[in-house]
């Protein structure tokens, strides 16, 4: 649970995160959505402990089975994190280490994090990459980064997230980079592998439409203050709706409407939430 948590950028004193909290149960899927640039990734950052050296955090907590990971030793907080937190980044060519072949990158977190000998650590790869519909794994495990599409590589990423059995897998617009028919492979993947191992997702992205179909409660962002959260289906169904995650809603483009204008947010919207940071940013100050 990250609880009242907020950060700025060391020296300029621009606020990233606005007094953050949201909560994910076991086996939960959690979608965490908003514009670009609204401090979705930043969250995602601070629960594994890796936000850039610019940015610090000012008060709050995240809470992770009773545990306080701000008031961790470092080294106890990477072990924690380690074993039972794993991420799915944005973009895999970059996420892999392009000097070694994919088995060692699967491995070592069987190896370094439960333990396991090294052939037991690559019988388990293998069944991870036969998991995650890879064909012809023995190749995979042998083949560099550069050798693999963008779909395989994000693929072996899945299959390197739940390695280690963790937790929370935190999904950081693990689409980005792939082209709609690998998007949508990548998707259900992502879906049936959660359910599988039971694990929590939190979900980071700004398209509503994945949101919909993936996640069963939302958490809706703006410029680093969650504006609204509910579930999944009293957002969508119109039951829970705040003015601006309505607003995002009529603004995703629709496959059943192909010639339907763009409906950009609305001003009167953007002009509330930016008169609800303003009071909330000078009551911080004044207090």
């Amino acid at each position: 649970m990250v609880d009242r948590l907020d950060a700025t950028v060391t020296g300029t004193g621009a606020r990233v995160l606005r007094g953050v909290s949201l909560e994910i149960e076991r086996g939960e899927a959690h979608g965490l959505v908003g514009e670009s640039g609204a401090g979705k990734s930043m969250i995602g950052k601070a629960v594994i402990g890796l936000l850039p050296h610019s940015v610090r955090v000012e008060g709050g907590a995240i809470r992770f089975d009773g545990l306080d990971l701000l008031s961790m030793r470092p080294r106890d907080r990477r072990r924690l994190t380690g074993e039972r937190i794993a991420v799915v980044p944005q973009d895999p060519l970059t996420a892999l280490n392009p000097s070694r072949r994919v088995a060692g990158q699967i491995t070592d977190r069987l190896t370094g994090i439960l333990g396991r000998p090294r052939a037991k650590a690559e019988s388990r790869a293998l069944e991870l990459l036969e998991e995650v519909a890879i064909r012809d794994p023995d190749r995979v495990m042998r083949a560099y980064p550069h050798e693999l599409s963008g779909g395989m590589r994000q693929r072996v990423l899945i299959a390197a997230a739940f390695a280690a059995e963790p937790d929370l897998v935190i999904a950081d617009e693990p689409t980005t980079a792939l082209d709609a028919t690998a998007q949508r492979r990548i998707l259900r993947l992502i879906a049936d592998m959660r359910e599988r191992h039971g694990t929590a997702l939190l979900f980071v992205t700004h398209d509503m439409g994945v949101v919909a179909k993936l996640c069963q409660t939302v958490s809706v962002m703006y410029r680093g203050m969650i504006v609204c959260r509910g579930t999944a289906e009293e957002l969508f169904g119109g039951s829970g709706g705040h003015p601006y995650a309505e607003a995002l809603i009529a603004a995703t483009p629709r496959h059943d409407r192909p010639d339907a204008a763009p409906r950009p947010v609305p001003v009167e919207v953007v002009e509330a939430l930016e008169a609800e940071i303003a009071a909330a940013d000078d009551a911080r100050g004044a207090a």
